[in-house]
């Protein structure tokens, strides 16, 4: 019996970069330089560089989240700015790109800040801490003598405060509310747009976040942060070709990002197009270097095309950029196993855990490690933990199963295949409905086990287990038209396979067909001459044509194998 097992691995996204600029002076370090690199310009005071706590402060003007005009400046210590880029990658490999609050002052610039404020409702409601921000907005969203312009500023701030403080439904109302207070802000509504979706998405609500994300691309077609997670949405239901429509969008709009390269490249991995995949990998890394989940998705991509060498070297790079990333230690741990390194991969593949231990894909990673182990026991625990963390990972569901098929648990088997399958397992199905015809034919229930593989071939024509076990079992009932039919189907698809063409040559003798038998037996013994049912079974066929010598020879045939074995 063979079980059909799956591999499933989460797929990232990447960090935001600028141009190379000209090789920087020795006075900087080697962090420093690669924010110069990067466009960052180091500040500067009556000729001395600007210090916080003796470290020098860079400045980079980027454009603000979701637009393509306006810009701001972000400044700090190469500690600050890296954990700047890191909270950004977070944000854009969940698939969650923000457009933020709008500031109360004249320059409605992007961006909720904790500067210093001068005290009053309007300065703390833009850029107060936040319990402040969301009290002060709320005076001014409650002032009847506040402007309108003053009380649609105060709704979009506290709303993107609500949303970060994961307040969604009250950050909907906001949201709603200057929606209709100011619907001729056309540009400030498409952002607006954007957060109530990503407020809906939050809640699970995808159709309302879609409907927001397609009406924020309607008042600005160039809104970066639309498309991405519009995008996001769509992976997230499968729905792989309008993701990687969107990232196209993203990639015209801003070429020299990386980000929307890293999400094409983990869209293309899906679709098979490991080959593109790698390219706008390449494409990021080229784009910025340091970027290590770009390495580490390439490295699967490297993985999924069969070339571990290098899906090793690239997992490497990814961890020495960053050694707290998970995926870059599942990428390593993926490569490693499949170079034999069993050990090394089940190391890598705890890591991952470890740094993420509530990653329910890096869980049903591990126990896939598990299994290639033998550790069936283990392996069902770690795919128990994925499962309660995501209730839908039909991969652990149908590993699990595989798992309890190895140990004789038909019963639970066929829970997890049938949990699948009215989940609805995409790529899984077919697996599925094997595995669980499997389970059913062990149990002796062999209407359900045709039944299952009746649908699993439906799904995959092609599927020769699905169709040797189909055929066993009709012939097993006295169906020796439909075996016979099945096994010529096999034979068609792997003409070596011995096994198939003793099926049907048993399924015709049954039918009397005793010639057409045995041209198929003798086909069956030409390719395994080991075979003894294929000479017992050509034996019966010669002697009901009469033919005692061939017959006989036959039988002496099975036991002289009889006693060799």
């Amino acid at each position: 019996m063979r079980v059909v097992i799956y591999l499933a691995i989460c797929v990232g996204a990447g960090a935001v970069s600028q141009a190379l600029a000209e090789d920087p002076p020795a006075e900087f370090t080697h962090d420093e330089q690669a924010l110069l690199q990067r466009g960052f310009h180091a500040v500067q005071e009556k000729g001395q560089f600007k210090t916080d706590n003796g470290l020098k402060i860079f400045c980079r003007k980027v454009a603000a989240p979701g637009s393509r005009i306006a810009s701001r400046e972000i400044c700090g210590t190469v500690d600050q700015l890296n954990d700047i880029e890191k909270q950004t990658q977070e944000e854009l490999r969940v698939g969650v790109v923000s457009d933020y609050s709008q500031d109360m002052g004249r320059s409605r610039s992007q961006g909720h800040t904790n500067a210093p404020v001068n005290g009053t409702a309007a300065d703390l409601c833009s850029r107060g801490a936040p319990e402040a921000a969301i009290a002060s907005c709320t005076r001014i969203i409650d002032d009847k003598s506040a402007s309108a312009e003053m009380r649609d500023r105060a709704l979009r701030n506290r709303g993107w405060l609500l949303q970060q403080a994961k307040e969604l439904d009250r950050a909907i109302e906001d949201y709603s509310a200057v929606l209709i207070l100011s619907p001729t802000e056309t540009a400030l509504n498409a952002k607006t747009y954007v957060n109530r979706g990503l407020a809906y998405a939050g809640k699970g609500d995808v159709n309302h976040a879609l409907s927001d994300y397609e009406q924020a691309i309607k008042l600005d077609p160039n809104l970066v942060s639309a498309y991405l997670n519009r995008a996001g949405t769509y992976m997230a239901r499968g729905e792989e070709e309008r993701a990687l429509a969107d990232f196209d969008a993203v990639i015209r709009l801003s070429p020299k990002d990386p980000v929307p390269y890293v999400k094409r490249g983990a869209a293309l991995v899906l679709r098979g197009a490991t080959d593109r995949a790698i390219a706008d990998f390449s494409t990021a890394i080229g784009l910025n270097p340091r970027d290590a989940t770009a390495w580490a998705d390439r490295a699967y991509a490297y993985r999924t095309a069969g070339k571990n060498a290098k899906a090793m070297e690239d997992a490497k790079e990814a961890i020495r950029l960053d050694p707290d990333l998970a995926s870059a230690h599942q990428s390593l741990a993926l490569a490693m196993q499949a170079s034999g390194d069993s050990h090394g991969a089940a190391a890598e593949f705890a890591k991952a855990v470890e740094l993420n231990p509530h990653d329910a894909k890096a869980l049903s990673a591990q126990g896939d490690s598990l299994m290639a182990h033998g550790e069936r026991a283990r392996a069902i625990a770690t795919y128990t933990q994925a499962i309660a963390m995501d209730p839908k990972l039909v991969s652990a569901y149908v590993n699990r199963g595989a798992a309890y098929m190895g140990d004789f648990e038909w019963e639970k088997a066929i829970a997890d295949f049938t949990t699948v399958i009215g989940i609805g397992g995409g790529t899984y199905q077919g697996a599925a409905y094997l595995n669980r015809g499997q389970s059913y034919q062990a149990k002796g229930e062999r209407d359900h086990a045709i039944a299952d593989y009746d649908q699993a071939i439906q799904l995959e024509p092609g599927n020769m287990e699905a169709l040797r076990h189909r055929g066993f079992l009709r012939q097993a009932k006295g169906d020796s038209r439909g075996a016979a039919a099945d096994y010529a189907r096999v034979v068609e698809l792997a003409p070596q396979d011995s096994v198939a063409w003793r099926g049907r040559g048993y399924a015709e003798l049954s039918q009397r067909n005793y010639d057409a038998a045995i041209s198929s037996l003798s086909e069956a013994i030409k390719l395994n001459p080991e075979d003894a049912l294929a000479y017992q079974f050509r034996s019966h066929a010669y002697a009901e044509k009469h033919d005692l010598q061939r017959a006989s020879s036959d039988d002496q045939a099975v036991l002289r194998l009889h006693h060799k074995g």
